[in-house]
């Protein structure tokens, strides 16, 4: 994890002038790695009932509340500015594995699942008029968490032909009710370059810059398409670009090995834990982990439309780079209760 923390500020340092970036992003690493230690440490995540997780499903619920009357992604508070909906993703791996531990039977019964997809579906119905992209993808991220923890075949079966059903009406519906941008990005990824100077303008000039990264990239702050400001988005959205062009394709292959080890550490923790609730903890943070490199990369190399996902360690941001540190607790603290504590 040191080297991927490495790697975050070296590549906010090689993006331009604009220092301010750099001391924000070292800020929230150090906030951060402060919540790491203490979660890990000095907390046990045995001792979290499912009311402290509904307590604090609740204060995130009037927060979200707050910012959906206000049709803003993220709430000032003056001295910070914070997007709560990068924290739902550690309440809800908390909220789906004690649920589903408390499940007597292999299998989750068809209240517990209309449950669970109530909760997870409350949150982002908040979050998806500013961020739909965002909603849609956390919204099935978590319900493929549920699916892959335990549901009968013929419910699957039955959830599967409903989705096909629901699809061939909403599909249709939504798409007259989208934002023109909404629109753009699916037209962009379609279509990249008949919209390569519009819609699909990000796309293209990700592409370029990662093409142009080579084999051993252009080199700490030589890269075109990031000195020329031709990358827009490129601390956030596009921040792998930016790698991809510095480092080129040793540099990329580094970063996947380092976040695909810590993805498979956490696999690894699930399979070791002691208990049920260890394991599945350990197993959703993996998978929150994986989707979330998924959906930014397969955006920025044009195999997946462009979302608004963060890519953990690249992509700048203090509450995205802040849960992330929360996940990963959660798998050190299984671990440490495994190794050292009893």
């Amino acid at each position: 994890m040191f080297f991927l923390i490495v790697i975050s500020e070296l590549n906010q340092l090689g993006m331009g002038e604009e220092y301010i970036y750099l001391w924000k992003n070292i800020g929230a690493h150090l906030i951060g790695i402060i919540i790491l230690i203490f979660l890990s440490f000095f907390w046990d995540y045995r001792r979290v009932t499912l009311n402290m997780v509904y307590f604090i499903y609740g204060i995130l619920l009037v927060i979200l509340l707050i910012c959906f009357f206000l049709q803003k992604r993220w709430l000032n508070l003056g001295f910070i500015s914070i997007q709560p909906s990068e924290f739902i993703k550690p309440l809800f791996v908390f909220l789906i594995s004690l649920t589903v531990t408390k499940e007597a039977s292999l299998y989750l019964s068809l209240k517990t699942l209309g449950k669970l997809i109530l909760l997870i579906t409350v949150p982002l119905i908040l979050i998806a008029p500013f961020d739909l992209d965002y909603a849609f993808i956390m919204g099935g991220m978590f319900i493929f968490f549920i699916l892959f923890l335990g549901i009968p075949k013929k419910v699957l079966i039955g959830l599967g032909i409903l989705s096909i059903l629901l699809s061939l009406i909403i599909v249709p519906l939504g798409w007259s009710k989208l934002k023109p941008y909404q629109k753009g990005r699916i037209l962009g990824y379609l279509y990249p370059e008949k919209y390569s100077q519009t819609w699909g303008y990000q796309l293209n000039q990700s592409l370029i810059a990662i093409g142009s990264g080579g084999l051993v990239g252009q080199g700490f702050k030589k890269g075109w398409s990031t000195k020329l400001h031709y990358l827009p988005a490129k601390r956030t959205d596009l921040a792998f670009a930016v790698w991809a062009e510095t480092w080129g394709f040793l540099g990329v292959s580094l970063f996947l090995f380092l976040y695909g080890f810590l993805v498979y550490y956490a696999i690894k923790i699930s399979e070791v834990a002691k208990d049920l609730v260890g394991k599945y903890l350990s197993l959703g943070v993996a998978l929150v982990l994986f989707w979330q490199a998924f959906f930014n990369i397969g955006g920025v190399i044009g195999l997946l439309p462009m979302t608004s996902i963060p890519l953990p360690f690249i992509s700048y941001g203090g509450s995205i780079t802040i849960s992330t540190y929360i996940l990963i607790s959660l798998v050190f603290n299984v671990a440490f209760r495994r190794t050292f504590f009893k």
